[in-house]
């Protein structure tokens, strides 16, 4: 009993080869927070979502200041919020100095 280790249930997954259970998205795990900081050089500006930290800009999604985002409570990826979007359904990344 003295080594054992207690596991959650992404561990757990990983070690059995998959349980079927998703903890990047789980949508239960993720919290709204709101959007701020962007600059608004113009009309177009907005905080995109990318396919990775820093990558490719995921079209056609996009938040203004003020506008509420679904955010992973617990799950980054080098610093970068991985977020949903609830209208386009899908996932990305998010920078976190446009988060609060």
């Amino acid at each position: 009993m003295d080594n054992e280790k207690v596991m959650n249930d992404q561990e757990l997954g990983e070690v059995a080869g998959g349980n079927g259970y998703d903890y990047v998205h789980d949508l239960s795990l993720f919290v709204t927070r709101t959007v701020c900081n962007v600059v608004r050089w113009d009309d177009s500006a907005c905080l995109t979502f990318r396919r990775s930290p820093e990558g490719s800009i995921i079209p056609g999604i996009g938040y203004q200041n003020g506008d509420p985002i679904l955010v992973h409570s617990t799950y980054r990826e080098a610093g970068w919020y991985f977020a949903f979007d609830r209208k386009t359904q899908k996932y990305g990344y998010v920078n976190p100095n446009n988060v609060r």
